[in-house]
């Protein structure tokens, strides 16, 4: 990776960039779709679509820094989430009836996880996701945003700080309340 961080040598280093942001990008996938998404396609292919279309622009990228180049990925799987969204929404009848005709068996499974042979393991298991899912949704959203931030993103409490436009020890003492927070909700 260059030092001065003002450009990618390559195709090889761009490369090497999407691969280290794709556990990442794929976290923020997993949080910002809703639903309705998460029910009509494989989150993985729209991680495959976002990190296409930054290979796509990596010709006119600008690298600024692992920050900046997180936030290019994340506005880019922001839009594909919104797009998505808006037409399985434009099909909502149709999904509707398909809804009714499916059987526990057709429930989409988690990213990377097997199918269950038992229908109630599967249903713990998405339930247990689906609470996780509300109670970060019932976060205060710059909690949502330190908290990814931190814990998913791995930023550096000292970045965070600087981003926010806070002390360290301030977002250090706020993750502490949040993760018990969390905690309670979850029980």
């Amino acid at each position: 990776m260059n030092e001065d961080l003002s450009t990618i040598g390559g195709n090889d280093e761009f490369e090497q960039l999407l691969e280290r942001h794709m556990v990442p990008l794929r976290t923020y996938v997993r949080l910002q779709a809703g639903p309705l998404l998460r029910a009509r396609e494989p989150l993985s292919d729209v991680v495959q679509s976002a990190l296409r279309e930054a290979w796509e622009a990596r010709d006119t990228f600008r690298f600024t820094g692992d920050a900046a180049f997180r936030g290019f990925l994340y506005t880019i799987a922001a839009h594909k989430i919104i797009s998505k969204n808006r037409y399985w929404a434009a099909q909502k009848r149709a999904l509707e009836h398909e809804a009714s005709q499916a059987s526990l068996w057709d429930l989409p499974q988690s990213e990377g996880s097997t199918p269950s042979k038992s229908p109630s393991r599967h249903l713990i298991h998405e339930e247990d996701a689906e609470r996780l899912r509300e109670a970060f949704a019932a976060l205060d959203p710059e909690d949502q945003k330190i908290l990814s931030m931190r814990r998913i993103f791995d930023v550096p409490a000292v970045e965070i700080a600087k981003e926010l436009g806070m002390a360290e020890s301030t977002v250090r003492w706020r993750l502490g309340v949040i993760q018990t927070e969390l905690a309670s909700r979850l029980g």
